[in-house]
C-alpha cells in the first residue's frame, strides 16, 4: 500500500508517551513515513485501570489511524500488552487486525519475544520503570515465553517520577546493575522509558551483549514486516550492528 514509493508505519501509543515517537523518528529510514495516534484512557484512574483501558479501546484507535492508510501498525505499550498474561497480547493484536481489515500488526510485548528469540538467547537480565505488581506480571509473561530472567531491577520511582523525561543515565545505570556473567542479553522494558533506546550501543559496548528495548524491538519487527533489513544506526545488534566485545576491565 506504499504511496510514491514510501511505506507507512502506524504507531498507537499511550496518551502521554512521547518517547516512542522520538525513538522511531530517530531510526526511521527515508523509505518509510511514520503516522501516530493516541490510545484511549480515562483520567484519574489507577495504573492497572489505565493499562486495561488502552487495550479495551484499541479497535477504535486502530480504525482511526488506518484512515491514512497504513502498511504496518504497532501497539506501543509493553505492560499494556502483557498485563493479563499469555494470550492477552494475541487478543489485542486480533482486535487491531479486525478493526483495520487485516493490516499487519504487532504489540510490543510480543515484538520483544520475537526479538530475543531472533538473537538466540534464553538467559536474560531485565529491568523496567514499573510498579511492583506490573513487574511481577512482566516476569511471569517472559518466563512463560521461554526466558530465564537471571536478575531483575526496577527504577526507584521515589527518585525518578517522570520516566518520559528521565535522564539517559537512569536507564544506563539500571541496565548495568542487572547484568550478570551468565546473562546472554539485557532487556529494558517500557516504551515511555526515556533514554532506554539511546543507550543501547553504549550498553552493548560495556557488556559485550545484545540489548533489547521495547521501542527497538517494536521498530525492528515493523521494519522486517515491511521487508526492510538494512542496518539501522543506533539500533544495536538487533538492528544489524556488529556484535561488540566487552571492554576489558583494567
Amino acid at each position: 500500500m506504499a504511496r510514491h514509493g514510501k511505506k507507512r508505519l502506524g504507531l498507537l501509543t499511550p496518551p502521554a508517551n512521547t518517547t516512542m515517537e522520538d525513538d522511531f523518528a530517530r531510526w526511521m529510514p527515508d523509505s518509510v513515513r511514520l503516522h501516530t495516534h493516541r490510545l484511549t484512557a480515562p483520567d484519574n484512574c489507577t495504573n492497572i485501570e489505565y493499562l486495561e483501558a488502552i487495550a479495551e479501546h484499541v479497535g477504535e484507535s486502530a480504525r482511526l489511524l488506518n484512515q491514512v492508510p497504513i502498511d504496518v501498525m504497532a501497539f506501543g505499550c509493553t505492560s499494556g500488552s502483557f498485563l493479563h498474561g499469555p494470550g492477552y497480547d494475541d487478543k489485542i493484536n486480533s482486535d487491531m487486525r479486525e478493526a483495520t481489515g487485516g493490516v499487519s500488526s504487532v504489540v510490543t510485548a510480543a515484538a520483544v519475544v520475537d526479538a530475543l528469540k531472533s538473537l538466540n538467547v534464553t538467559k536474560i537480565s531485565a529491568c523496567s520503570p514499573y510498579i511492583d505488581v506490573v513487574n511481577e506480571r512482566l516476569k511471569e509473561f517472559y518466563t512463560h515465553a521461554g526466558f530465564d530472567i537471571l536478575k531483575f531491577a526496577a527504577v526507584d520511582r521515589n527518585r525518578v517520577t517522570d520516566i518520559d523525561d528521565a535522564p539517559r543515565e537512569v536507564a544506563l545505570e539500571l541496565a548495568l546493575s542487572v547484568d550478570t556473567p551468565e546473562s546472554e542479553a539485557i532487556f529494558i522494558s517500557c516504551t515511555a522509558f526515556r533514554g532506554a533506546s539511546e543507550v543501547i550501543e553504549e550498553l552493548e559496548q560495556k557488556t559485550g551483549k545484545p540489548v533489547v528495548t521495547s521501542n527497538q524491538a517494536t521498530f525492528w519487527w515493523c521494519m522486517r514486516e515491511m521487508g526492510i533489513t538494512d542496518a539501522i544506526p543506533g539500533g544495536g545488534v538487533l538492528m544489524g550492528q556488529e556484535r561488540p566485545v566487552a571492554a576489558a576491565v583494567l
